[in-house]
């Protein structure tokens, strides 16, 4: 028998049933027999066959197939300490950033990345001995850091929210400020605006979202705000218009 019992975001706590059948177990669950069970207090995640529940607070549990945001600690000889807020530093090698072969004994990987570097990667692997490993190759921004913008931290059970379903959450925050936003399934989100002023309005809507994600009628309420001070912002001078937006808070164009 093939069965899921629960639906993606629930909120279950330890020991609630998941589902029954040939599913792959994920983090924060145990099989036992053919059923799977939540181990945590946490979020439900459905992908595919996997079902893994994520915990509503502590460190980043990896897992493989995640995109994370990872800050640069330490530059070696072959490949680069990276933080990616899990309890153990990644790992990433040479062979998994660059696509030439290099010649290490004259290339100073310091010219890729260096120590305070942001990347955003993709988790290729991770061990019962705690190795983790990442991959830049086919990811956007492969070819360097991210450049200037400001790094926020949130609670990684709470991504899904603040994407929002179809990416409704995170690109309404995109159009009302103009900012470019990348978020990490670690938690990890970096935000680039135009400048400082709308880049602070959008890490302020992230971090509303991070406060009220259990709460009713967000989406709204992150608009509202947005379009409070997006007006507070034009009284000053700092920008020249708000947005036309529609009850989805999607912008839309003048001429229709």
């Amino acid at each position: 028998m093939r069965k899921i019992f629960v639906k993606p975001r629930d909120l279950v706590v330890p020991g609630t049933l998941l589902a029954q059948g040939p599913f792959k177990n994920g983090r924060g669950t145990f099989r036992e027999g053919n059923r799977i069970y939540s181990t945590v207090t946490g979020l439900v995640e459905i992908r595919g066959d996997l079902i893994r529940v994520i915990p509503l607070e502590g460190p980043y549990i990896p897992e493989v197939g995640d995109n994370v945001l990872g800050k640069i600690t330490d530059v070696r000889f072959s490949n680069w300490s990276v933080d990616i807020g899990a309890p153990y530093e990644a790992n990433l090698r040479v062979q998994d950033a660059v696509e030439e072969r290099i010649d290490l004994l004259k290339t100073d990987l310091r010219k890729i990345f260096d120590i305070g570097d942001i990347i955003y990667a993709r988790i290729k692997a991770y061990n019962e001995i705690n190795q983790i490993d990442l991959t830049t190759k086919g990811m956007p921004f492969r070819g360097g850091p991210l450049r200037g913008g400001q790094l926020v931290m949130i609670t990684p059970s709470k991504v899904p929210r603040l994407i929002g379903k179809g990416g409704s959450m995170i690109n309404m925050i995109k159009e009302l400020t103009g900012t470019r936003i990348i978020v990490g399934q670690n938690g990890w989100v970096w935000v680039s605006g135009k400048n400082e002023e709308l880049e602070k309005l959008a890490i302020d809507a992230i971090l509303k979202v991070n406060r009220e994600s259990h709460t009713g009628g967000l989406t709204d309420r992150v608009r509202e705000m947005l379009l409070k001070r997006l007006a507070e912002l034009k009284e000053q001078g700092i920008i020249e218009e708000i947005p036309n937006v529609n009850k989805e808070g999607k912008v839309e164009n003048d001429d229709g």
